[in-house]
């Protein structure tokens, strides 16, 4: 799989009321975000775009912005985007983040990609 020329970015990251949301934007169609677990429950809420989304490898579909994801802890779960400039937020309870204010992440892959 080819590199995506532009990898999805943090453009913002709020701790208000014990909410942890990191706000993310992806500019490319065909981008796969690889699959990752938390160890707590969350919520992916897709602010714009479309993206499908998997969960324990089942296919959940594909969601159209404005619209929430809900991420039961220790679940992998990945996003490939279908359109551009898709805009994510990742919402945590920040009364389980780790010492550097992150929610924990129960198991990460990467991918193999080619340049």
């Amino acid at each position: 799989m080819k590199r995506a020329a532009h990898q999805p970015e943090t453009i913002g990251v709020t701790l208000f009321g014990s909410i942890y949301v990191k706000t993310w934007t992806v500019p490319d169609r065909g981008t796969l975000v690889p699959q990752h677990s938390h160890e707590w429950d969350h919520v992916s809420y897709i602010v714009s775009g479309v993206v499908r989304v998997w969960r324990d490898d089942d296919e959940l579909g594909d969601f159209i912005g404005p619209c929430s994801v809900n991420i039961p802890a220790l679940t992998p779960h990945r996003f490939l985007t279908l359109s551009d400039g898709v805009v994510l937020l990742c919402i945590h309870n920040a009364d389980h983040a780790d010492p550097d204010g992150e929610p924990p992440i129960a198991a990460e892959n990467a991918l193999e990609l080619e340049d």
